[in-house]
C-alpha cells in the first residue's frame, strides 16, 4: 500500500519539528533529551507529534539527515565560486562559520557522538560522517593534483584532522567560553585553522 501523499501543511510541520528538535538536542544532547520535552517545546499534542515521528531515535536520525543536507548545500554554494580546489578547501571552513551562526547546527556533532554508540544506528551515523570526510578529502586530492598541497600528506588523514578539529572546537568552546563570546571565539579559531591549512600550501 503506497504511503499517503505529504501535504504542504504536513511538510511544514515536519520541518518545524526538525528545527525544534535540533535546538533541543544541541542544548541537551541525545541522552538527556526526552520525547516529553520535545513535545512540550513544539507546542503540539502528543498525537500530532507522534504522527510525524514515532521515536526519539527516528527523530534524531532525521535531524542529522536534514541538518547535514542543509550544511552540504550551504557549503557547496559558498565554495562554488572559488577558482581552484585549494581555495574551495579554505572556503569550507569559512562556510561552516556561517552555518554555525544557527545554534541548532551544533546538534549534529552532539548527536553523531551520542548515536554512534547506539546499536542499530551506528552505521547510519558513520555514513553521514563519511560524506563530510569524503567531501574534504576530495578537495585535498584536487589541490594536490593542482600542485597546491604536497602529495606527501595523506588526503584522508588530513581530512579527518580538519573535520575533527572543526567539531572539537565546538566542544571546547562550550567548556571554556562564556555563551556571549562563544560564537566570536569559534569564528576566530576557525580562522586560525584556515591559516594552518595555508601553512601546508605549496603555493609560492
Amino acid at each position: 500500500m503506497p504511503s499517503p501523499a505529504v501535504t504542504p501543511k504536513g511538510a511544514a510541520t515536519r520541518a518545524f519539528l526538525l528545527q525544534i528538535a535540533a535546538e533541543v538536542f544541541a542544548e541537551r544532547g541525545y541522552a538527556e533529551t526526552t520525547m516529553a520535552q520535545l513535545i512540550e517545546r513544539s507546542g503540539l499534542t502528543k498525537g500530532a507529534f507522534y504522527f510525524h515521528f514515532s521515536s526519539k531515535e527516528q527523530l534524531a536520525l532525521a535531524v542529522i539527515d536534514e541538518k547535514q543536507r542543509q550544511w552540504i548545500d550551504s557549503v557547496l554554494q559558498a565554495i562554488s565560486a572559488e577558482p581552484c580546489a585549494f581555495d574551495r578547501l579554505r572556503a569550507v571552513a569559512l562556510a561552516l562559520v556561517n552555518v554555525h551562526r544557527d545554534p541548532s547546527a551544533f546538534s549534529v556533532s552532539r548527536l553523531t557522538r551520542d548515536l554512534v554508540r547506539v546499536p542499530g544506528v551506528s552505521d547510519v551515523v558513520r555514513d553521514h560522517m563519511s560524506t563530510w570526510l569524503g567531501l574534504v578529502a576530495g578537495l585535498i586530492r584536487e589541490a594536490q593534483a593542482d600542485g597546491d598541497l604536497p602529495e606527501t600528506v595523506d588526503a584522508d588523514d588530513l581530512a579527518a584532522v580538519l573535520v575533527a578539529a572543526t567539531d572539537g572546537l565546538k566542544d571546547l568552546g562550550a567548556l571554556i567560553d562564556r555563551p556571549s563570546r562563544a560564537r566570536r571565539a569559534y569564528e576566530r579559531r576557525m580562522n586560525t585553522l584556515v591559516r594552518l591549512v595555508d601553512s601546508f600550501s605549496s603555493r609560492e
